[in-house]
């Protein structure tokens, strides 16, 4: 066999503490703060797609919309990615789409369409956290007090919130 040299204390190896050991092997990204509701991702031709929703469903005739329902559809597809506060802050922050929400939301069968594309949206960035840290800004943005919009999203109702948002005058 081999022989193995004398045992010398200076021979020893000194051994890194676990946890930097494991840093070493294990990438842990940093972390990311989160983006602010000005940093969420609606890019030009998003907001010309919401704008093309809405119009359409403010010029369009209930027949008309089942007619679309598929085209309307793809549009809604292609903005899967929008963030719901900022669907609704393009939306309420032109004067011309936000009169049009009226409309829409007086009638039964129009409100349902745009609710079904918003609530699951509305749903699956809540379960994340992705809501109440962009509130202030929002709020900012669409020119409404926070605290008259803080209430809907406390409760998660999203119909009410749109309500709202139609409805509030700025003094």
């Amino acid at each position: 066999m081999y022989d193995l040299p004398p045992y010398h204390e200076q021979c020893i190896i000194a051994k890194p503490p676990l946890a930097s050991y494991l840093a070493s092997i294990i990438k842990i990204p940093p972390v990311k703060k989160a983006a602010g509701y000005h940093d969420l991702v609606c890019t030009d031709q998003d907001q010309r797609i919401i704008h093309e929703i809405v119009v359409s469903l403010y010029e369009n005739s209930k027949f008309s919309l089942l007619l679309k329902k598929g085209y309307l559809d793809s549009l809604g597809a292609q903005i899967i990615h929008v963030h719901p506060l900022k669907f609704l802050g393009t939306i309420f922050s032109d004067p011309r789409l936000k009169e049009h929400m009226t409309d829409i939301f007086d009638d039964y069968f129009k409100r349902n369409g745009f609710l079904d594309g918003l609530v699951p949206s509305f749903n699956r960035e809540t379960e994340k956290g992705n809501i109440s840290h962009h509130l202030k800004e929002f709020a900012e943005h669409v020119q409404v007090p926070l605290e008259a919009i803080q209430p809907f999203f406390q409760s998660k109702d999203w119909e009410k919130l749109v309500w709202h948002l139609i409805k509030y005058q700025k003094p």
